[in-house]
C-alpha cells in the first residue's frame, strides 16, 4: 500500500475510509471558505492579500490551503485545482452522513448552501477561486449574498 500514498492510516472496518474522506472534506471547504472570505476583508480594507500567507507562516494560523490559495483568491486565478461540483457533492454526503449520525453541523450546512449557490449560478465547474464571487458582495459582478 505504501507505494499508492506516502500515508496510509487503517481507519476500522469498511466505510471508514469514505467517512475520514468526508471530514476531510469538511475541513477543506471550511477551510477554503475561511480564506476567502478573510481575502475579500483584506481586500476591502486596503491590505494587500497577497502577503497575507507571508505574514502568518508559521502561526496558528497558517495552513497549506492558506498559503497555496490566498494569493489565488486574491488575484481572482480561477485555474482549476478543485471543483465546485465536486465539493458539493462532497458536503452532501457529508450532510447526509451527519444526518445519519444525528450531529449537528450548521457551518457545514451554511457552507454547503453557498456551495449549491455557486453552483446553480453556473459555476460548479469553477475553480474553488470562484468562492471569491460570493464575497464580491450584492451589485458587483459576483452572485448575490
Amino acid at each position: 500500500m505504501r507505494h499508492l500514498c506516502a500515508n496510509f492510516t487503517h481507519m476500522g472496518p469498511s466505510g471508514t475510509g469514505q467517512t475520514t474522506k468526508l471530514i476531510n472534506q469538511v475541513l477543506c471547504a471550511l477551510h477554503f471558505m475561511a480564506v476567502a472570505e478573510a481575502t475579500q476583508l483584506a481586500l476591502d480594507a486596503g491590505v494587500d492579500a497577497t502577503r497575507i500567507p507571508e505574514a502568518l507562516a508559521g502561526g496558528r494560523a497558517d495552513s497549506t490551503i492558506l498559503q497555496e490559495f490566498m494569493v489565488k483568491f486574491a488575484n481572482r486565478d480561477y485555474t482549476p485545482a478543485g471543483r465546485i461540483d465536486n465539493m458539493v457533492k462532497d458536503l452532501n454526503g457529508v450532510q447526509d452522513l451527519a444526518r445519519a449520525a444525528g450531529t449537528a453541523m450548521p457551518l457545514t450546512a451554511a457552507c454547503a448552501e453557498i456551495h449549491r449557490l455557486l453552483d446553480s449560478a453556473g459555476l460548479g465547474g469553477a475553480d474553488n477561486a470562484a468562492l471569491m464571487k460570493y464575497f464580491e458582495g450584492p451589485g458587483s459582478k459576483g452572485i448575490p449574498t
